[in-house]
């Protein structure tokens, strides 16, 4: 065997080394994600946490309502002061909503974003092997 043709075989060697890596951890959930557009992907990763916020503001809103009830008082025939409390409440929940938004917007776009660089990446590993192999 000559230098060079060791040299080519260990080159492949590490090449399908990284492919195989690729295929075994990240490569799977990469090409399922890059089966979306940006603007799908990044809506359906945040329907869940959109919907957990939700939840969870409203839990919080009817536990303080509870106490608003219950321990301050509050009485519910005042149409007036409890339309205040509505808004103020139905305000929470937007906040919450759209700050959580922005945050997985954010996240979800970064992470789109990785998973095309790497399948990028894969993609040259792919060519460079096939170019190694015509040689």
């Amino acid at each position: 065997m000559e230098t060079g043709e060791i040299m080519v075989n260990q080159q492949k060697v590490a090449i399908m080394t990284k492919l195989a890596l690729y295929d075994k951890h990240e490569g799977p959930a990469d090409r399922d994600a890059n089966e979306f557009f940006r603007h799908d992907y990044i809506y359906k990763k945040n329907l869940g946490t959109r919907m957990a916020v939700g939840f969870g503001g409203l839990l919080l809103l009817a536990l303080h309502w509870l106490r608003m009830i219950l321990i301050d008082g509050l009485d519910v025939l005042q149409v007036a002061l409890v339309r205040g409390h509505l808004i103020e409440s139905l305000m929470f929940l937007a906040a919450i909503l759209a700050v959580y938004s922005l945050i997985g917007t954010l996240q979800g776009t970064r992470e789109y974003y990785l998973i095309q660089k790497r399948l990028k990446k894969y993609n040259g590993l792919v060519r460079q092997l096939e170019k190694l192999e015509n040689k």
